[in-house]
């Protein structure tokens, strides 16, 4: 059953590309972001079940995917000569930050169980989605 997870964040990369290219990016990241959230708490309701720790880990998976998608979409337009390099920054924090989210699951884990990995992870995308609420936008139009 869990094999069918790696299968969900490939089914979604479709969708997210469209997102971006329909100018979709910053409301399906805070979408993203607060499903992230949802499907930890569905984990930490489904310490014992199977079903519950499958479907969290496909929407964590989709979740990720479309961040994934969706912030090299936004770096890509920073400087198109610059791609590449923007791209290695990119991923390198991406890759920086699961590993720092993998040692901190870790220890929570340890200290605390279940439960405190589960809040844990749910609390990790709410900081971002906290910040995705509070930043500021300048107007489309402005941008031109």
């Amino acid at each position: 059953m869990f094999a069918l997870v790696g299968a969900a964040g490939a089914a979604i990369a479709p969708f997210a590309g469209h997102w971006a290219d329909r100018k979709l990016t910053r409301p399906m990241t805070g979408a993203a972001f607060a499903i992230a959230a949802l499907a930890f708490v569905l984990a930490g309701f489904g310490q014992h079940n199977i079903i519950l720790l499958a479907l969290a880990a496909i929407l964590i998976d989709m979740a990720v995917q479309t961040t994934l998608i969706l912030g090299q979409h936004t770096i890509y337009q920073l400087d198109p000569s610059a791609r590449a390099r923007l791209n290695s920054a990119f991923i390198a924090t991406f890759f920086i930050g699961g590993a720092l989210g993998s040692q901190l699951g870790s220890l929570a884990y340890r200290t605390g169980g279940w439960t405190a990995l589960s809040i844990l992870g749910a609390t990790l995308p709410l900081i971002p989605l906290l910040y995705w609420t509070t930043e500021h936008r300048t107007p489309h139009s402005a941008k031109h």
